[in-house]
This record gives structure tokens, C-alpha cells and sequence, in this order.
């Protein structure tokens, strides 16, 4: 690739990385939809059952698409296609929401079901194509960089978002408001995802013609195995991150323990996923902008400790306003796992033909814990409340640092 070819990818993928957490929070998982579905009668199992079947299928379909994307030239145009596929389950949301949110509901809850599960699915076959895509076209110094870049410009678009969330997602109400976000939040999705069809996209190297190779057309489990024994710095991670996955069994719930507490309005649910956004923009500027210098690992350290803090201070919060500060150090925290943890991946894969090997198997290994935990969360509520599962995720973040840090072997 060219310099410019460089510069033409980077701006290619900063428009995703830019539309996509502006897109979703039209839908937050972390505070619309949590109200969302609080409005349709749904219970807290019910959304932790939603979270938790998400998580496994975002993390377990990249296992089968490692083989089809190693044969692949370029991955552009399964990217962008897949990409498109994935935001098409939510449209359906834009218009049943209205349609259905007071005389229905639970016809509503079954569709949210449907569509956020097709929305996952979707993005699992994609995830391995999408770390391919960046790992082929984006520089190892520029990545850090086109996030923290991303997360910037997001932020400035905060208080745009701010403002729509309160006066016509949440000001509109339920239903017909909540309809309007899942469309505003399409529409923005689908825009910046259209660039990937431009992406200049060096000749892959799974298509090993000229060895004489072939790579295979599934996925081999063998040098999966093969892959968790040699490489203990990957081994080590994935561990850590398991235990932090386990920090899901309270934070799908953090909006409704908020709500429970203080009796958060609609305004204080505008104000926590819109600082969401700027603390999630500005902790990825931040984090890529550090993780350049002094490399991804202590980065996804810091997201523990942001973690454990957060969760600790959702028990000490003395009001509604002040629980905002749960929302900024999750941000932080799912910025370092979801920004320096893939990058120390695609770190560990070396070969841009590794990554998707790599991203398949490190997704697996924390698919299971994702999709209990949140279920597991949702049925303890009405068993304990909110409190006690806040300090098992706060123990829970803690543990996944202390494994991260652990002399390596």
C-alpha cells in the first residue's frame, strides 16, 4: 500500500468507528434498551437472558468463519454486506415499537428478542472480518490512534446526541420515542458503513497460491489447540478476560439500579448515555493515544481497575445525578477491554492471516461467561437486589487484574 492508500484507509475506518457508538446509543444495552424493555413489562432475568444470548452470539460464529475468511483475497465485501445484514434486524424495531408498544408488549419483547439476536449474530461472523480488515489496512502505530481519534470526534458529537436522546428518543416517550431511536440509530449505522466498500485492501495472504498452500475451508481445530498451548502471553489474557466477563452479571443493570435508587427520570437517562458516549470517546482517545506509547497491556489494566471502581461507587452513589460517575468509569473500563484488549490480540497474532484464528478463539473462550453471567444477574435480582451483584462484579474486575498481572510463564 501506498502512503495515501494508508490515509484513504485510515479515514475509511475512522468513519465506522466514529458512526458506530453514536449509532448505538440510540439502543444503549447499557440505558435505553435496559428502560426499553422495563417498559414492555419485561423482568430483570429477561434482559439478562437478552445480554447473555447476545454476548454468545457476537463471541461463538467467528469459530466458523475462520477457514472462508483465510481463502478470501479481500475481506471488504463480506465486511460491508454482513455489516448491512446486521443493522437490518433492528430496523424492524422503528416501526413495532409504535405499533405494538402499549397494545402488545409482549409481542414487542419477543421482537426485541428476534431482532437484537439477528443484530449479534450477524456481527459474530463479522468481528473476525472486521480486526482482518484493520489489521490489513491500518498501520500497528496508526491503530491506537484511529480510535482515540474516533472517540474524539464522537465526543464532540455528544451534545447532539444529548439533545436527541432527551427531547425526541426519551421526550417523545414510550413507544413511539423509542421507535424514533431505533431508526435515528440505523440510519447512522448504515451511513458509515458505507465507506468499507472503498477500502484499499492489500491481496490477503490466506490465499497461499503461491506456496503451493491452500488454507483450509473450516476451521481447524487443531491449530486452534495448537495456538492455545504455544502462546501463554494469549493464554494469559484470555483468562483475565474471562474473569472479567464476569462483571456482566451487573452491569446490564446499572441504568434500572439507578432507577430503583434514586428514581431516575428520563433526563438523568439522556445524561448517563450521553456521557457514556463522551467518557467512551474521550477514554478511547486517551487509551489509544497511551497504548502507542506504552503498549496495550497496562491499558487493559486500567480498564480493570476503572471497572472495580465504577461498580464499587454504583453501591456509594448519594444521588441520581452522581451515579453519572457509574457510567464514566464503565466507559473507561469497556474502552480498555474493547480497544487495548483486541489490539494486544491482533499484537499476539503477529501475521494479519492469524488475526482471525486469533479473534475466533479469544471470543470463544469468553462466549459461555458472557451469556451465563448476565442471566445468572438478571435471576439474582429478585433474589438479593442490586447491591450484592455490584460488589461480586467489583470482585470480579479485581480478579481479572490480578490474573492480567500475573508473572507470565
Amino acid at each position: 500500500m501506498t502512503q495515501n492508500d494508508k490515509k484513504i484507509n485510515f479515514l475509511i475506518c475512522l468513519a465506522d468507528a466514529v458512526g458506530f457508538p453514536l449509532g448505538i446509543a440510540f439502543f444503549s444495552t447499557q440505558t435505553i434498551l435496559p428502560a426499553f424493555l422495563d417498559h414492555c413489562g419485561a423482568s430483570p432475568a429477561t434482559l439478562g437472558a437478552l445480554t447473555g444470548l447476545s454476548s454468545l452470539l457476537i463471541l461463538g460464529p467467528g469459530l466458523l468463519t475462520v477457514g472462508v475468511l483465510q481463502r478470501l483475497k479481500h475481506v471488504r465485501y463480506w465486511l460491508f454486506w454482513v455489516a448491512l445484514i446486521e443493522r437490518l434486524f433492528l430496523l424492524p424495531l422503528a416501526f413495532l415499537a409504535p405499533l405494538w408498544g402499549t397494545t402488545h408488549p409482549s409481542w414487542l419483547i419477543i421482537a426485541t428478542f428476534i431482532g437484537f439476536c439477528g443484530h449479534s449474530l450477524a456481527m459474530g461472523f463479522n468481528i473476525p472480518a472486521y480486526w482482518t480488515a484493520i489489521g490489513k489496512t491500518i498501520p500497528l502505530h496508526w491503530r491506537g490512534r484511529l480510535f482515540g481519534i474516533a472517540g474524539g470526534i464522537a465526543g464532540v458529537c455528544t451534545l447532539g446526541t444529548e439533545w436527541l436522546l432527551r427531547h425526541v428518543v426519551l421526550g417523545s416517550g414510550f413507544p413511539g420515542g423509542y421507535g424514533l431511536g431505533f431508526g435515528i440509530g440505523f440510519a447512522i449505522l448504515t451511513v458509515t458503513i458505507i465507506p468499507f466498500l472503498f477500502l484499499r485492501e492489500p491481496d490477503g495472504r490466506a490465499s497461499e497460491s503461491e506456496k503451493g498452500e491452500s488454507a483450509p475451508a473450516r476451521l481447524d481445530f487443531a491449530r486452534l489447540l495448537a495456538v492455545w498451548q504455544a502462546d501463554s502471553q494469549f493464554r494469559q489474557l484470555s483468562y483475565s478476560q474471562v474473569v472479567f466477563a464476569l462483571t456482566q452479571v451487573a452491569s446490564p443493570f446499572l441504568a434500572l439500579f439507578a432507577a430503583r435508587r434514586f428514581g431516575a427520570t428520563n433526563t438523568d437517562l439522556a445524561l448517563y448515555t450521553a456521557v457514556s458516549i463522551f467518557a467512551g470517546s474521550v477514554a478511547a482517545l486517551l487509551i489509544g493515544w497511551l497504548a502507542d506509547r506504552w503498549g496495550n497491556r497496562p491499558m487493559v489494566a486500567l480498564a480493570c481497575v476503572a471497572a472495580a471502581g465504577g461498580f464499587l461507587f454504583a453501591i456509594l452513589a448519594p444521588s441520581g445525578g452522581a451515579f453519572a460517575v457509574v457510567f464514566v468509569l464503565w466507559a473507561l473500563a469497556t474502552a480498555g477491554v474493547d480497544l487495548a484488549a483486541s489490539n494486544l490480540m491482533m499484537e499476539l497474532a503477529g501475521e494479519p492471516s492469524q488475526i482471525p484464528l486469533y479473534s475466533a478463539l479469544y471470543n470463544i473462550v469468553r462466549a459461555i461467561p458472557r451469556m451465563v453471567a448476565p442471566w445468572l444477574g438478571g435471576v439474582a435480582v429478585g433474589l438479593v437486589g442490586y447491591g450484592p451483584l455490584m460488589g461480586v462484579a467489583t470482585i470480579a474486575a479485581l480478579g481479572s487484574l490480578v490474573l492480567l498481572q500475573a508473572k507470565r510463564r
